[in-house]
């Protein structure tokens, strides 16, 4: 039996497909000792998955107390791994805790984390799913683990009840795949077409996130803010459909088991949709393989466009940014809905 301790300190999607990743292993090792030291406000995602020790915190300081603790009360672990966190604060971390070996999910700072994969090469690390990295890591413990083929979380798929409504999630952190309230208009006739009679919310953090204003409906849609963890699980929990961005929203309700549709501009669907997943991709398709870093992109033109045309629109006339690495694309008027992995077929 090994005795794990799993940091995963990051956003609220890149947790729920750290933690897959990690329910992998605790299926093919059921006797291992885990614990995971998971942000607070991210607890609720994941704390009915039974076989876990949850350590929760609310600040950096908490967390490096109770690793002190650990280092001079506990027993060393055979492995710590950071499945997800960067920066200074977990490296001291992960020095402070007692283990016999240390494992960062993108081999950062070899001089702490001697036991992580081999470093790729630009085009291999280039090809990598949101999910790759992750268990790569935990192949370093188990090297037969095999990669999750869905987003499938038990405790998180028991909340749902009853199919009330269909679910539109617009917002993300990355300005450049947000869906502005005026796109969400014109997709709501396509959703209605699909979803004959069953009523639509529009779900936001808080009111006035990006133009979406709480209690004011967008063609008879409600936009209602979710406002916590246990709040928007509340909301899915009665969701027949989703439809929405490219954002961390979506791998919760695809570990929910909510079919979705997700609309992609300047990144790659099959990077972040597993490929087993009840999901379906719109993509403009002249933009094949084509991936955009421009996390700075404040005129997603690519995404209007993809989103204009399943609506049975027009393409916009707004042109793509003097840099834009998809510039020469622009002539497309032809989208791509399919599954993720008709996407890598395309490479």
């Amino acid at each position: 039996m090994k005795r794990l301790f799993v940091l995963i300190r990051d956003k609220l999607g890149d947790t729920v497909i750290a933690f897959q990743g990690l329910a992998a292993y605790r299926a093919m090792h059921p006797q291992d000792e885990i614990t995971v030291m998971v942000h607070a406000h991210y607890l609720p995602l994941i704390e009915h998955e039974p076989g876990y020790r949850f350590v929760p915190y609310t600040s950096s300081l908490q967390a490096m107390l109770w690793a002190w603790r650990q280092r001079i009360f506990g027993r060393p672990y055979d492995a710590l791994l950071v499945l997800r966190g960067f920066g200074k604060k977990v490296g001291r971390l992960a020095r402070i805790l007692p283990a016999k070996k240390r494992i960062h999910f993108l081999s950062r700072m070899p001089d702490i984390f001697q036991a992580s994969p081999p470093a790729l090469a630009p085009e291999e690390d280039a090809r990598q799913t949101l999910i790759d990295p992750v268990v790569r890591a935990l192949r370093q413990v188990s090297p037969g683990l095999h990669s999750p083929q869905a987003l499938v979380l038990p405790a998180l798929s028991a909340r749902r009840t009853h199919s009330r409504h269909v679910v539109v999630c617009p917002v993300t952190d990355e300005v450049r795949k947000n869906i502005s309230p005026a796109d969400v208009a014109s997709m709501l006739p396509g959703i209605r077409g699909r979803h004959p009679g069953m009523p639509i919310r529009i779900l936001v953090r808080a009111t006035g996130e990006q133009g979406f204003e709480v209690g004011k409906p967008i063609l008879g849609a409600d936009v209602l803010a979710f406002g916590s963890i246990s709040g928007l699980l509340q909301e899915l929990s009665e969701a027949a459909y989703y439809y929405g961005a490219d954002t961390g929203l979506y791998h919760v309700a695809a570990a929910m088991g909510i079919p979705a549709l997700v609309f992609f501009g300047p990144t790659q669907p099959y990077k972040v949709m597993l490929p087993g997943q009840d999901a379906w991709a719109v993509r403009l398709q002249t933009l094949g393989q084509d991936h955009c870093e421009m996390k700075g992109c404040k005129t997603p033109v690519c995404l209007q466009n993809a989103i204009l045309l399943w609506s049975g629109g027009s393409p916009a006339t707004s042109k793509y940014p003097e840099q834009c690495p998809l510039r020469a694309k622009e002539a497309s008027a032809e989208i791509m809905e399919a599954r993720p992995t008709q996407f890598a077929e395309t490479a």
